[in-house]
């Protein structure tokens, strides 16, 4: 009765145990048994027990959360056969043991362990029943995901009040099938967080992770070679590889980053809405591959959405090659173009003529009061609705966010470097006129009023202010980047810097009309800011060169060669000239020669220019001002040999300079259409 007891438990344990494999491996097996006998002695040197023979039936578990470890339920049918006697004692015993598990490669697994049980022993002598222990190794062999054979030794001890029963140490050979089989190979797990879409960012996204992926292997023998991939049908072409993961050990959890090749149709979303994707894994198990999908919500967020925790988002709105952005730009350069010689700079020509536009086209700084910039800004993860540059022009108003990514649109898109500006709660433009920083310090009456950056001057404007137009702008915009600075909250982004992460979309919205200003009113805009422009800048700087040269005991030659630069600087080129004329009455002082040969080449007259060059090179033979001058000139009177002559010369003295002006690089016809368009000299002479 107690047999049955003993052999029902057993087997109700082994089979309690496949329930529990849920959270680790399983495997039932069967080995037969060598058995070899080692004691207990009789007479002398007579082994009790003759070599026997047997069965045993055993459970191995190992948990999910230790794979080093098993557990082991066992239960041992053997016949020993007595020396000297014609009778055998039928042993049967059950039990359980603890031990390490070892596998150096897939499908090799190396087990060490001990543990015990009660056994009984049945012989015509009659029944004992006592505890056991054993002790012992063995190797296996995965054949496929569900059997292996195992070759294994094991030494048993059965205890009896008055010494062992029985010692003896066994070889046994068995086969094994895992429980868990049919979904060997499947316990990839996956833990997801996928980020909320924006697609303005689409082409973003296809080297900057979207979200992190957390895959796990579930069993004991490693997953190799595993890929991960995600997929999202409704919005890309075709699953995006995001990580090579190499081998998943058994229990290992490794991360792998989400990215994603979108295609444009994500960018016609323009109410937020859900989208069903994938997440795909590829790997192999004992050589076989395998391949797991996981289904995954993603969020897409409206086009016209972004978050500011990293402020150089908005420069994905910067559409510089938006056709409306282009005509309405070009439009504008070329309406002023030839509204004498360019002050400062062409490119401060063009962007002063820009602002000044906008403001003439009656765009109004509106704040949103869904989404205003000042609140928003502050707040890194809240979405917020940015205008594309074309929105700002339909719609003739925007937020300081909206405003400024139009004007830096406009910048852009006739090759004028912009940048974006932000203090606490505030964003607006700066612009690269082209000047040298100290160029630039040394030209403007307040030497406060620019941005210096990496050797590069820029012109700070704010955005907001553009129906009082750009000199007020300007200010106002030097006067918050210096309170800001000062304490340590501002920051600057150059747009083609800022593009190198966040590449511009190429939207265009059907239906949007815009008028532009007529020319007239465009010009005559330009106009009235930059004589209110050329009021605030020349005449302080005028008085302080005045000042300047009277301390340091200047001749009047200097000095009316200095206040000449002045005008010809902000494109006051008569009242240039009749400085440089003062300053060269007596044809001795070759800086005012050179620089009213400019004045000259700038107004067309290329020949009586050419003759100031060639007096100036008289006077001053390694003037570079006069030899890149007389090079222009020749070049614009198609003297193209005696032009040679002249940069060869030019080379010996000013390298640098002799390149940027060195017009022989492409056709002649090309080079010189473009001269004519946009006149300028290299630099004044003083």
């Amino acid at each position: 009765m107690r047999r049955s007891r003993i052999l029902a438990s057993l087997i109700a344990l082994i089979a309690v145990l496949p329930a529990v494999s849920q959270t680790g491996d399983f495997n039932l097996s069967v080995a037969p048994t060598f058995a070899v006998p080692i004691g207990p002695v009789i007479d002398g040197d007579l082994q009790m027990y003759g070599i026997g023979g047997g069965a045993t039936l055993r459970g191995d578990f190992v948990p999910g959360f230790a794979r080093y470890l098993y557990g082991r339920a066992s239960l041992d049918f053997d016949l020993l056969p007595l020396n000297g006697a014609d009778d055998a004692v039928t042993l049967l015993a059950g039990g359980g043991s603890l031990g390490l598990t070892f596998s150096p490669s897939p499908r090799l697994a190396l087990k060490v362990g001990g543990g015990g049980g009660i056994y009984m022993a049945m012989s015509g002598l009659g029944t004992v029943r006592n505890p056991y222990v054993e002790g012992g190794a063995e190797l296996s062999v995965r054949m496929s995901p569900s059997m292996a054979i195992s070759l294994g030794g094991r030494y048993m001890h059965l205890f009896t009040p008055t010494g062992p029963l029985y010692q003896g140490i066994a070889a046994q050979i068995g086969i094994s099938y895992d429980l868990a089989g049919a979904r060997k190979g499947t316990e990839i797990r996956l833990e997801q967080k996928i980020n909320p879409i924006f697609p303005l960012f689409y082409s973003y996204y296809d080297k900057n992770p979207a979200g992190e992926l957390s895959i796990s292997n579930g069993e004991s023998t490693p997953y190799e070679k595993v890929k991960v991939s995600f997929y999202a049908k409704q919005y890309m072409d075709g699953p995006r590889l995001c990580a090579d993961l190499g081998t998943l050990k058994g229990g290992e959890t490794k991360t792998a980053p989400v990215f994603a090749l979108f295609n444009d149709s994500i960018f016609r979303v323009t109410e937020g809405t859900k989208a069903a994707g994938e997440v795909i894994v590829e790997y192999f198990y004992l050589g076989k591959e395998k391949k797991v999908s996981f289904p995954v919500t993603v969020q897409v967020q409206n086009r016209n959405a972004m978050t500011w925790d990293d402020d150089r988002k908005a420069a994905a709105f910067v559409t510089a090659k938006d056709p409306l952005i282009l005509g309405f730009s070009k439009n504008v350069a070329s309406t002023v173009r030839y509204e004498g010689a360019p002050p400062v700079s062409e490119d401060f020509r063009i962007a002063f003529a820009l602002f000044q536009a906008l403001t003439t086209y009656n765009l109004g700084y509106a704040v949103d009061p869904k989404t205003p910039y000042t609140a928003l800004s502050e707040k890194q993860d809240t979405v917020d609705f940015l205008q594309f540059p074309n929105q700002t022009l339909a719609y003739r108003a925007g937020d300081c966010d909206d405003i400024s990514v139009l004007y830096a649109a406009l910048l852009e898109s006739v090759g004028v470097p912009a940048a974006l500006v932000t203090t606490p709660g505030h964003i607006f433009v700066a612009f690269d006129p082209g000047l040298p920083p100290d160029s630039a310090g040394r030209l403007f009456a307040a030497k406060g009023e620019l941005i210096v950056r990496d050797g590069r001057a820029w012109v700070p404007v704010e955005v907001t202010l553009v129906k009082d137009g750009f000199v007020r702008a300007w200010r106002t915009g030097a006067q918050e980047w210096r309170e800001a600075e000062a304490v340590g909250k501002a920051a600057f982004y150059p747009i083609r810097e800022a593009w190198g992460t966040y590449e511009p979309v190429g939207f265009v919205e059907g239906g949007i009309a815009v008028s532009l200003p007529s020319p007239e009113r465009i010009v005559e805009g330009y106009r009235k800011e930059m004589a209110k422009f050329l009021e605030a800048q020349v005449g302080p700087r005028i008085a302080a060169i005045q000042a300047e040269d009277r301390a340091a005991k200047k001749t009047a030659d200097q000095t009316a060669n200095r206040i000449g630069v002045v005008y010809a600087q902000f494109g006051l080129l008569d009242k240039a000239a009749e400085q440089f004329q003062i300053a060269s009455r007596r044809g001795t002082y070759a800086p005012a020669v050179t620089n009213l040969g400019n004045v000259l080449y700038l107004q067309g007259d290329m020949k009586t220019a050419l003759r100031q060059y060639e007096k100036a090179m008289a006077l001053a033979p390694a003037s570079a001002a006069a030899l890149a001058g007389a090079a222009r000139a020749l070049y614009a009177l198609d003297d193209i040999k005696r032009m040679n002559e002249v940069i060869a010369k030019l080379k010996t003295v000013n390298p640098e300079l002799a390149a940027k002006i060195d017009l022989t690089g492409g056709t002649v016809t090309t080079a010189r259409a473009s001269e004519a368009v946009s006149r300028e000299v290299g630099a004044w002479d003083e």
